[in-house]
């Protein structure tokens, strides 16, 4: 009996190592490939200068490392071809590591965009188009645009409008299919060209607040 007790507890401490070794990343680790990799199309810091291209700073690490696990193993749509080939090569340390990084990098700024396109797609956000079973963004991104971490709901304030408005595109013609459930298919399936330009105008310019803030 005690031995069997000792062996649980034993069992039990080095399930906890595992899960403790698991979780550790390594930022420099991670800083070094964002400045081998990734800067080049979406910044020194995460955040992109590029319109198509999207910002990851400040981004759930979460949600990067789902994304970047489906590039590398070529299970998400990669219409310029450019993500897939980098991520190709990237091990489950690796992903980590960035995205633990890139989550600790100071989000991108608000876009300046057309304040009234982005008038409309406020109400979009918040409320949904009720007439077209479409639900508030807000729902799942946040009042803010802050998203949720751990349920693969990315942060959206700030981010490229260009980018925006393709992701939703892409979901609403069924090109990119990330999503799980459907969610996003579904929803932007429900939504006009007009819609989505608009709530893309508004997420982009809103203001990711730090958790302090909140």
């Amino acid at each position: 009996m005690h031995k069997r007790t000792l062996t649980g507890f034993t069992v039990a401490a080095l399930a906890l190592g595992a899960t403790t070794a698991q979780a550790e990343v390594d930022l420099d680790a991670g800083e070094q490939l964002n400045n081998e990799v990734c800067l080049a199309c979406h910044g020194v810091t995460g955040v992109s200068d590029v319109p198509e291209w999207p910002s990851h700073a400040g981004q759930h690490k979460d949600y990067i490392v789902y994304h970047l696990e489906l590039f590398r193993d070529e299970n998400r749509w990669d219409p310029e071809l450019l993500m897939t080939p980098n991520a190709t090569e990237l091990s489950d340390e690796d992903i980590r590591n960035v995205a633990a990084w890139l989550e600790k990098q100071d989000p991108p700024p608000a876009q300046d965009v057309d304040e009234e396109l982005a008038e409309q797609g406020r109400e979009i956000y918040h409320s949904g188009i009720g007439e077209r079973n479409v639900p508030s963004c807000a729902s799942c991104h946040g009042p803010n645009g802050e998203g949720i971490k751990g349920g693969q709901f990315a942060a959206v304030a700030g981010q490229q409008e260009v980018y925006l408005n393709d992701a939703l595109t892409a979901f609403k013609n069924e090109d990119r299919a990330s999503d799980r459930n459907r969610m996003m298919r579904d929803t932007a399936g429900r939504m006009t060209e007009e819609d989505i330009e608009a709530v893309s105008a508004y997420m982009a310019s809103m203001t990711l607040l730090d958790d302090d803030d909140e």
